[in-house]
């Protein structure tokens, strides 16, 4: 038995990372930000400029999906 096939995969796939999509208005671009390790908000920076972007989760929650960031 390898080493590898007893221990658990640590890089198993998880099934797709949550994200919402952000259109960065600094930079005219779209791009996704994903949930953070805590699962407390949605974090990233744009691609371009590297402008950063957190939406916070709320316990009311949005339905919206997409966010411009100015």
């Amino acid at each position: 038995m390898d080493r590898k096939d007893s221990q658990p995969e640590k890089d198993a796939p998880r099934g797709p990372k949550p994200f919402i999509g952000i259109q960065w208005e600094c930079c005219k671009v779209y791009s996704h930000i994903y949930l953070n390790q805590k699962n407390t908000a949605y974090v990233g920076w744009c691609p371009r400029c590297g402008k950063r972007a957190q939406i916070n989760l709320s316990p009311t929650g949005s339905k919206s999906r997409f966010f411009n960031v100015s």
